[in-house]
Order: structure tokens, then sequence, then C-alpha cells
């Protein structure tokens, strides 16, 4: 009995692709094409790894990860996430779900079988380890945030009471006195300016244009 391999993705294309690739190698493949036939057929089936896209009808990839994470029975099964080249892939979501590892397609077929390799390798490890022991996959605690203590409060020095000029005598003080007009000048005369009224008619901006 070889190996099972569960496969979810609602592509008919890797669907197919993933069948001929290992068709020559020791796996049972089951197919799904939705996130909800996925945990209820790995619930029933108990696959030694899984393959996932990340975004397919029901749960998507991300969703269907968290739950096999959660589920007692399924919370050790080494998990792989396939996302498309022209998909938007968030990794540090891929990583708090539980992935473990992930691979863009279009992929080679000797890249997604030494990947299935490695993380059957990584089941046994988990299994070796305790049965129901609890992978960590959460994510990397953020580092501790430091305190900075506040300087003390200096007060600034009071002004002096007195201030000194820098000019030992005052300014000496001038004195304009009227220019005299020169002789047989007429005397200066005011000149007066009658504003007229606008009429409704006249263009105030003349040729600017708003």
């Amino acid at each position: 009995m070889g190996n099972r391999l569960l496969l979810a993705d609602d592509s008919i294309t890797i669907q197919k692709v993933v069948g001929i690739i290992f068709a020559n190698e020791d796996f049972e493949l089951t197919v799904v094409d939705n996130g909800d036939a996925a945990l209820e057929k790995a619930r029933e089936s108990r696959p030694d790894v899984m393959l996932i896209d990340a975004l397919m009808p029901g749960s998507n990839g991300y969703e269907v990860c968290a739950a096999v994470r959660h589920d007692p029975a399924l919370k050790n099964t080494p998990l792989l996430l396939m996302t498309g080249a022209f998909e938007p892939f968030d990794e540090e979501r891929a990583r708090q779900c539980g992935a473990d590892d992930f691979i863009s397609k279009p992929f080679e077929s000797q890249q997604l079988v030494d990947k299935v390799k490695e993380l059957l390798a990584l089941g046994s490890s988990r299994a070796v380890t305790g049965a129901g022991a609890t992978p960590d996959f959460a994510a990397e605690s953020p580092p501790a945030a430091f305190e900075v203590e506040p300087e003390p409060f200096v007060s600034p020095p009071e002004p002096s009471a007195v201030f000194e000029s820098a000019f030992p005598e005052p300014f000496p003080t001038f004195v304009s006195e009227p220019l005299a007009e020169p002789a047989g000048a007429p005397a200066s005369q005011a000149v007066t300016f009658e504003a007229e009224e606008a009429a409704p008619a006249d263009d105030l901006w003349g040729a600017f244009e708003l």
C-alpha cells in the first residue's frame, strides 16, 4: 500500500498534471475540487500529505490548513499550499494557518515530487516525536517593546531683571526742518479726483478670462 496523497484543487488541468506526475510513484492519489470536500475526505482517508490550492470554492486553502491544524486527528498532517502564478499569495497568513510549505503553479514535476517526499519525512518525524503532539506552527512572537524613560525636566534659567544697554550713551536726536520753497514758485495745490460709478454693462475684468 502506497502513501496516501490528497489533492484539493478545482482546476481540471492541475488534477490531471498531478495524476500524471505521481502515476509512477508509490502514492495513492485522491482528488477533490473544493475546500469543504478536502476536510471531509481528509477525516475519512487520513492522508500522509495534503496538497491544497490556496484559492478554490468552499473553504479556501488557508482555511483548510487552519481547520486541519485544529483537528486532533489531522493536526500532524504535512500540508503543501499550492498558489497560482498570478494569484495574490499571503506568505505570512500561510505560515500562521499552519502550512508547512508552498509551491507556485506551474511547477516542475520533479520539484513537486521532491517537496512531497520532504513532507513525508516531516510527517514521519512528527510521528516519532509522539502521536498527538501539536507542531509549532504559530508565528514568532514579536520582539518586546523597549520602554524609554523620560528625561527629567529642567526649568530654563529665569531672565535677568535688569538689562543693560550695549550702548553707553543714548542715540543723538535729529530734527528735520521743512525745505524752503524757491522764490516765485507757485503754492502747492491738492489734486482732487472724482470717482465715476461703473455702469452695469462695464467689463470690470477686462480681457482676463477665469
